[in-house]
């Protein structure tokens, strides 16, 4: 399976330094992950695995407005996703760098968790969840 990290990212505050403290994260997450997916298959129905986490800011009129909205997609003729849900931009920013990864996993898990509701009963979900907190050796609620 391909695994893809990347993610949206708030630029307004330089001096929070979330795009270096995302990227700090994002890098470990995806070295760590990357090769153990790679290398294994979780049924035919999901060939690429893409998480976009949403990490900004809002004022409420921004927030009204549908800014940085959540996406939950599954292209079933394509075998490949494109999830962009949120973290929490001050838990995110304010954490250890600990604290940012177990947030990265945390939203992978959370999409994997939605994918697995939307693929057919040939996509393994449980064992995809399974292996990427036992290569991360946390537990995710």
């Amino acid at each position: 399976m391909k695994f893809f990290l990347s993610g949206e990212i708030d630029g307004t505050k330089p001096q929070d330094q979330i795009d270096k403290k995302f990227q700090v994260a994002s890098d470990y997450v995806t070295e760590k992950l990357t090769p153990i997916l790679e290398v294994e298959s979780y049924g035919n129905e999901v060939a690429e695995l893409n998480i976009i986490p949403i990490i900004v800011k809002l004022s409420d009129e921004m927030e009204a407005a549908g800014w940085h909205k959540e996406r939950k997609l599954f292209k079933r003729k394509s075998h490949s996703t494109d999830f962009r849900l949120r973290i929490d931009y001050d838990e995110f920013c304010n954490g250890s760098d600990e604290q940012r990864i177990k947030l990265l996993i945390g939203n992978i898990i959370e999409s994997v968790r939605i994918l697995s509701q939307r693929a057919n009963k040939s996509f393994d979900g449980q064992r995809l969840e399974s292996d990427i907190l036992n290569c991360f050796g946390v537990s995710v609620t």
